[in-house]
């Protein structure tokens, strides 16, 4: 009898000491979950430019942009849209945007779209036909969860004909920014799964 005691007093232990290592593991994935850094969805696309768009027949010179008071004009054009999308589950009251070009190139116009008038999107530094800029800061009020902000960029490369290098998107605020796919990477993606019934055969794009 006494054995039975002492092998009841071991069961119990190792059942307490299982049972606190399981909660020591829920607590610590839980902690994990809720400390995990908000996701946020980014996405860059390169448009034609204005050349490509128009044909040969349209000349460099001839790209002319206007502020009601001055005419800009410019060798090479490129339209570039961003996407950003709130993919976690936290709202932002704020949420600062930076917007950086590569070397050589720059903004001259951004254009800002919403999901709807109460969301708001403020420069906090000025650009301007006359003040290109290659770095951009936006506050995006709000940003909450599922919200998509679009902007559209008239960006000057460098060296014309070039299309823009790469765009940095970042935040000084804790967040993981998250690649979106792009456009074509989008549409390639679609066509894989796509194909066509033509009388007897069938037709992918594998």
């Amino acid at each position: 009898m006494p054995d039975l005691h002492w092998f009841t007093i071991a069961l119990v232990a190792l059942a307490l000491t299982i049972s606190g290592g399981i909660g020591a593991l829920i607590y610590a994935a839980i902690s994990a979950y809720r400390n995990r850094k908000p996701r946020i969805g980014r996405r860059v696309d390169n448009f034609p430019s204005f050349e490509d768009t128009f044909g040969a027949s349209c000349l460099r010179s001839q790209i002319t942009v206007s502020d009601g008071r001055r005419d800009y004009k410019y060798e090479d054009l490129h339209v570039v849209q961003v996407q950003i999308a709130n993919q976690s589950r936290q709202d932002f009251g704020e949420y600062e945007l930076g917007i950086t070009l590569s070397s050589g190139d720059v903004a001259i116009y951004i254009e800002g779209q919403t999901p709807d008038r109460q969301h708001l999107v403020k420069q906090l530094k000025p650009l301007t036909f006359a003040e290109p800029q290659s770095e951009l800061d936006l506050a995006l009020r709000p940003f909450n969860r599922d919200d998509l902000y679009q902007f559209r960029l008239l960006v000057v490369t460098s060296e014309g004909g070039k299309e823009p290098g790469p765009i940095e998107l970042t935040s000084p605020q804790a967040c993981q920014l998250i690649d979106m796919p792009t456009v074509k990477e989008a549409v390639k993606e679609a066509a894989k799964s796509t194909s066509l019934s033509v009388g007897p055969f069938q037709i992918s794009f594998d």
